[in-house]
């Protein structure tokens, strides 16, 4: 790996890291926080696509726009549960808890497009749930906090609804065309629902909006496009593995900017969380047409992780 390599899976972790954090910091309703992210990040992939991708994206066929709308919705409603997730459970649960969408995408591609997962995806499979189980045992005297490591989990596999039909995408589609429409599509999705609920977007604080807009900034455009630099010259795996870094960074700054150390029992889940979630992506004894699905399924994580 080089030096140009390690830098970019450095710096990249390090950005996402910021995000839990950030939204707690914000303390601006979930829909807020996740619109306005979308709202910000959104136009400078949409015009960077218009610039670079303007001949790819004249050629998108009417099915792609239906998937590309499908996994829209779903980024969309990845971001509203996660945010949601990170206010009303503590941040190392959260951002356990969502890295385990990787299984969920595994688990999706088996059920929806009958491929079944491996023996190490299983085992993974098998690990994640015991740590999960761990998390969620320490809230069980806080309904607030076990409804936030639900909301987690469901950020987890909305998300990996989100990889699935962006993999049909990924197989025809540079990475610069694909967020170049799913962003603004999730953006709109957003706008849409935060319309729908009467939901205004401009009764935050001042100082939310700085939050908010570093959230999608050094998170969203930093941290993610870092990562998919990474990703031209790396394996999907070794990324998705690097990523898992990112509950740890953001451990290390709850406990330091907002005083939320991780207790022995959460942090104990989190390790097999983690360790779960890396057995699931290592996948030992993957033959390689499943590990080039494999690869493909994945793709996104770091995608919209934070």
């Amino acid at each position: 790996m080089s030096t140009s390599q390690v830098l970019a899976l450095v710096v990249g972790v390090l950005a996402v890291s910021w995000a839990a954090p950030l939204i707690r910091l914000a303390d601006a309703p979930a829909e807020v926080i996740a619109t306005l992210r979308l709202v910000i990040a959104a136009p400078p992939v949409a015009i960077a696509a218009l610039l670079w991708r303007r001949a790819e994206l004249a050629a998108v066929r009417p099915r792609e726009v239906a998937l590309a709308a499908l996994a829209g919705a779903a980024l969309a409603a990845h971001f509203l549960a996660w945010v949601a997730s990170v206010q009303q459970t503590s941040v190392i649960a959260s951002a356990v808890l969502v890295t385990t969408q990787p299984i969920f995408a595994a688990l999706g591609g088996w059920i929806l497009l009958g491929e079944p997962p491996t023996r190490g995806a299983l085992a993974g499979v098998a690990i994640a749930t015991v740590g999960a189980a761990l998390l969620a045992g320490a809230d069980l005297d806080d309904a607030s906090s076990l409804r936030g490591d639900a909301l987690a989990l469901a950020g987890a596999v909305f998300a990996a609804a989100y990889f699935l039909a962006g993999r049909q995408l990924r197989r025809s589609r540079s990475n610069l065309a694909y967020v170049g429409v799913v962003y603004p599509m999730a953006a709109a999705v957003l706008l849409g629902v935060a319309a729908v609920r009467g939901t205004p977007l401009t009764a935050a604080p001042t100082e939310a909006y700085l939050y908010i807009a570093l959230l999608a900034l050094v998170p969203q455009l930093i941290g993610h496009t870092s990562l998919n630099w990474a990703l031209g010259s790396l394996t999907t795996v070794a990324v998705a593995i690097a990523v898992l870094g990112e509950p740890v960074g953001a451990t290390l700054l709850a406990a330091t900017l907002l005083d939320e150390p991780p207790t022995l029992v959460q942090t104990s889940g989190a390790v097999i969380v983690l360790a779960g979630v890396f057995v699931g992506l290592a996948r030992p004894g993957a033959t390689p047409r499943r590990d080039a699905r494999a690869l493909e399924t994945a793709r996104g994580q770091h995608e919209e992780q934070a």
